[in-house]
């Protein structure tokens, strides 16, 4: 993820002021996104793609 949209996803996403996201460890900003996503009802950590599953975007997309 570039740099200015973690600062799009803390600033206005998670609502927190300038001061709060210079003074977060990447540990933090990471864990209040998850957070905030999980609150919204959003997925809880998604499987990473099976063998089969890469080899087909592989074979489809190259």
């Amino acid at each position: 993820m570039p740099f200015r949209q973690w600062m799009r996803t803390g600033l206005g996403g998670l609502g927190w002021r300038p001061a709060d996201f210079w003074s977060a460890t990447l540990t933090e900003f990471f864990e209040a996104i998850n957070g905030h996503n999980e609150a919204q009802g959003g997925e809880q950590d998604a499987a990473a793609p099976s063998e089969d599953e890469v080899a087909a975007l592989v074979a489809k997309y190259g």
